[in-house]
């Protein structure tokens, strides 16, 4: 995966958390996985082959950043487990701010690879 690949894989997550929010989502999504941030594309990445970069001095807040987002996304999914359709929604917009901190620290792990 490159860089543009853990971006992409990342911003999905916001798709399919709004799928998920409005019912139109055909696999289920359970608030303990979400939770891990360790099976999603870009964690797969940053825990396997990226792991190569963790000398990098933005690598560690990469994962902390990554992580925070999975705890805010497993939110998301517990409001709807509960029935709050619009929690999820709020929770959600608070979740943008995650996943541009997370899009951000890729863009710096991506500077400092770059510096090599």
């Amino acid at each position: 995966m490159n860089f543009d690949d853990a971006i992409a894989a990342h911003i999905t997550w916001k798709v399919r958390l709004s799928q998920f929010i409005e019912g139109t989502r055909s696999d289920s999504i359970s608030s303990a996985d979400v939770e891990q941030d360790n099976r999603c594309d870009l964690g797969k990445w940053i825990h396997g082959e990226g792991a190569a970069f963790k000398a990098a001095p933005h690598y560690q807040d990469l994962m902390d950043k990554h992580a925070h987002f999975h705890k805010c996304a497993a939110e998301v999914v517990r409001k709807v487990e509960s029935g709050d359709r619009d929690g999820a929604r709020l929770a959600l917009r608070d979740l943008s701010a995650q996943s541009r901190e997370t899009v951000a620290a890729i863009m710096e792990l991506r500077k400092d690879v770059a510096k090599r």
